[in-house]
């Protein structure tokens, strides 16, 4: 009798330990930005450096609504973009270190679009219907896409997107096309809920390997009604798709929840080292029957096939009802600066021509190469910032979570170093994003948490009661 009693205690303490982790990890999709915003008109920069983006409103734009060219160390947070249905939110040329997090489109063609850039981060962001060509748009509608984009630090993770059918007309909701990340900082798709999508046949929720490309993971992703496919990747090497959950209802338009296939061969040459391992899928075929997964065999053997599995109980309710605002209800936002409202005018001139980026669908053509814009190099020196520098924030969270914010542009030698009252070190390791949530089970007691971002240091004492 005791030992049935002892074992289900513990049975009763990993229940409660398991449903403290599900929080855990899944709490947080979306913009947090509780403020007010400020109106402003489509902003555009050429060759600048050092600029934060934030606390603006953009409406009806003639435009797209933020675009940069040339840029470099840039922050674009807590905007709203609402009710341009035939302009993109955001759009990015040759930019480095470009951080896009915290912000609102509503209504806008495309979400953001990065082209030829590196050290992107589009995270924590809210989207609601990506109208495509839906109102006359010129461009094929995406949450966000990768266009030749390199490097390190290239993130969509975090995002809330939800489209409502008829009033959005989304392509790939996620596309990387032709990109390449790098072994030890791939390209990192991650966290984001979607749901909704169609009515396009060639269309879904994320698309890795477009046209090529390498060093890409899309991970713990949730996908409802996507579109005509799930979750897909469509060539190049080094390329995993692992741990997310895909549901897709029988429409006229769907066909397979997760695919796998090279179909630029003979442009890209072949494709290796292609992972799909531990998604859970339930996807109907526009006719009725169930098509969880298909694998090309130009893209076989395929490493973890056979741990993907059909889940009978995924239904649309693996989203919550409200997904577009859902992480601002309940939650203190991480502190910011007073807003930085961009100058009427253009600093610089900028190009006579819009660059041309490449479609989502593969092109007829070889890729069109964007002309180049005029760029003036901004050669002041920041400066400098002493110990305690307000640009880094360490605080805890919610749920007794030590969590860092940084400001502006993020060092490659950024890190965060966690010491308990003895001075020993418990923890250490690299910062690759604004915001980095500790994910480590920390005991009751006093922490000194010590962050380095560049020249820029702080330190503060934290208390887990």
């Amino acid at each position: 009798m005791k030992q049935t009693m002892k074992r289900t205690s513990i049975y009763m303490v990993l229940s409660v330990l398991l449903l403290f982790l599900t929080v855990h990890q899944s709490y947080g999709q979306g913009a947090r930005y509780t403020g007010s915003y400020s109106p402003s008109s489509p902003v555009k920069y050429v060759g600048m450096s050092n600029l934060v983006i934030e606390g603006l409103e953009f409406v009806n734009g003639n435009a797209d609504l933020i675009a940069l060219y040339n840029c470099e160390n840039v922050i674009i947070r807590n905007n709203r973009f609402a009710s341009t249905p035939t302009k993109r939110g955001i759009y990015l040329y040759n930019c480095k270190n470009v951080t896009i997090i915290d912000n609102t489109f509503e209504n806008v063609q495309s979400g953001m679009v990065a082209s030829t850039s590196t050290g992107v981060k589009f995270e924590y962001n809210d989207l609601y219907n990506i109208v495509g060509p839906l109102k006359g748009g010129d461009k094929t509608g995406v949450m966000a896409q990768f266009i030749e984009v390199y490097g390190e630090g290239n993130s969509i993770s975090y995002n809330a997107c939800d489209n409502i059918f008829g009033e959005s007309s989304p392509e790939d909701l996620v596309n990387v096309y032709n990109s390449n990340g790098t072994p030890q900082s791939p390209i990192i798709i991650k966290g984001n809920w979607i749901r909704g999508g169609g009515p396009s046949l060639s269309g879904g929720g994320i698309n890795i390997g477009d046209f090529g490309g390498s060093y890409q993971i899309a991970e713990d992703n949730i996908l409802v009604n996507p579109g005509q496919y799930g979750m897909g990747i469509s060539g190049g090497h080094d390329m995993i798709v692992r741990n997310n959950k895909v549901y897709g209802r029988q429409n006229y338009f769907t066909n397979v929840g997760v695919t796998a296939s090279n179909w630029y061969v003979a442009d890209k040459g072949n494709s290796y080292n292609i992972t799909v391992a531990n998604n859970e899928i339930n996807y109907m075929h526009k006719d009725g029957f169930l098509n969880n997964v298909w694998f090309n065999d130009n893209v076989l053997p395929v490493t973890g096939s056979e741990t993907n599995k059909y889940n009978s109980n995924l239904t649309a309710s693996i989203l919550p009802d409200q997904l577009v605002g859902r992480a601002r209800v309940g939650q203190t936002p991480p502190p910011v600066e007073d807003p930085v409202t961009p100058p009427v005018e253009d600093p610089v001139t900028p190009p006579t021509e819009t660059p041309v980026e490449d479609p989502v669908t593969p092109p007829t053509e070889n890729p069109v190469t964007p002309p180049g814009a005029d760029s003036t190099e901004n050669t002041e020196t920041p400066p400098t910032v002493e110990i305690n520098d307000p640009s880094i924030v360490i605080y805890l969270d919610r749920y007794s979570r030590i969590c860092i914010n940084i400001k502006g542009p993020l060092s490659p030698s950024a890190n965060v170093t966690i010491t308990d009252v003895g001075g020993n070190e418990i923890f250490s390791r690299r910062i690759i994003s604004f915001h980095t949530s500790i994910r480590m089970r920390v005991r009751k007691g006093t922490y000194t948490v010590y962050v380095v971002n560049g020249d820029k240091t702080n330190k503060k004492e934290l208390t887990i009661k």
